[in-house]
């Protein structure tokens, strides 16, 4: 009887029968329409969205590795410096005075703030040879009467477009360039005058050489397109000036971000002071020297032609 009774389970425990399943055909056929319907679709969407997380982080380094390239390309080419700008064209008789490139001089944190700047003072630019123009046409439809007018807008077009480029841009160039904050000081101050003369520019006084606000409404009543074109000149100042203001905010975010300050720059104009000290103290003990080896070497030719003269 054991042995059958362990033959039996044996056999009952080795069956080869399939596992039964609980549920009429109808249950069995939503349930694989469920997955077919909604969990598939979920899984395919997971699987484009990794594809896509990984295609943007293979274009981000392949962006990244172009960058890098290029900026070895330029370091190559530009390691002398060779001045760039402003780009002239080849048959010009003058030459590119400065060397200015953002992605290679300018750290990539920065660029952005810098690409502002320089788009900032472009504008500039057109502000200036746009009040120039409005200014010419003045008193070519209304005569003498703004010569004044006219005279000064050909000397704020030809003087403050070069001087803009020197005195604030280019000095925020150098300044983010390296990391100097005397040249931050020299760009707060020289770009808060910036900001004063737009706000000049935008009231346009009259006989100032600025067709502003105030030379518009005198003008529209006697021409109206004259009129006009001072509406948009002055409107262009207005637009100037608080694009100063938003970008000086951004640049003194970025002097305290990067930790400069007063006392760094006062330190640095010691440093500078010191150093062009020590140059002239050397220059100077050269030349003190200099003057010690002619003296010797005259004395000694005068005591040769004395002794000669002597015994001759």
């Amino acid at each position: 009887w054991y042995q059958r009774r362990v033959r039996g389970s044996g056999a009952a425990s080795f069956s080869s029968q399939p596992p039964k399943q609980y549920g009429n055909e109808e249950t069995l056929h939503k349930q694989e329409e469920i997955n077919t319907e909604i969990l598939q679709p979920k899984a395919e969407k997971l699987v484009e969205d990794e594809f896509r997380k990984r295609e943007e982080d293979l274009e981000r380094r392949e962006r990244q590795l172009r960058d890098e390239q290029k900026r070895l390309e330029d370091a190559r080419v530009y390691g002398d410096r060779v001045p760039n700008f402003p780009p002239l064209p080849k048959f010009f008789p003058c030459t590119p005075c400065f060397y200015h490139n953002i992605d290679f001089d300018i750290p990539p944190e920065h660029q952005i703030l810098v690409r502002r700047l320089f788009y900032h003072w472009q504008f500039t630019v057109f502000c200036y040879l746009f009040n120039f123009i409005v200014c010419f046409a003045l008193i070519c439809g209304l005569g003498s009467d703004y010569g004044s007018a006219f005279g000064l807008g050909i000397l704020y077009a030809a003087l403050f477009i070069p001087l803009s480029f020197l005195t604030w841009y280019r000095m925020a160039y150098h300044a983010v360039r390296q990391d100097s904050s005397i040249r931050y000081m020299l760009f707060f101050f020289m770009y808060g005058m910036q900001i004063f003369v737009s706000g000049i520019a935008a009231l346009g006084f009259g006989g100032g050489g600025f067709a502003g606000w105030i030379t518009a409404f005198n003008v529209i009543s006697k021409n109206g397109a004259l009129g006009a074109m001072g509406i948009i000149v002055s409107l262009s100042w207005c637009v100037n000036c608080l694009a100063a203001v938003y970008l000086i905010m951004q640049v003194h975010k970025t002097f305290r971000s990067t930790g400069q300050s007063m006392e760094k720059a006062s330190g640095e104009f010691a440093a500078s002071a010191g150093s062009n000290r020590k140059c002239r103290t050397s220059s100077l003990e050269k030349s003190v020297n200099w003057f010690r080896t002619v003296t010797v070497v005259q004395h000694y030719n005068y005591l040769i032609f004395h002794w000669s003269y002597e015994w001759s």
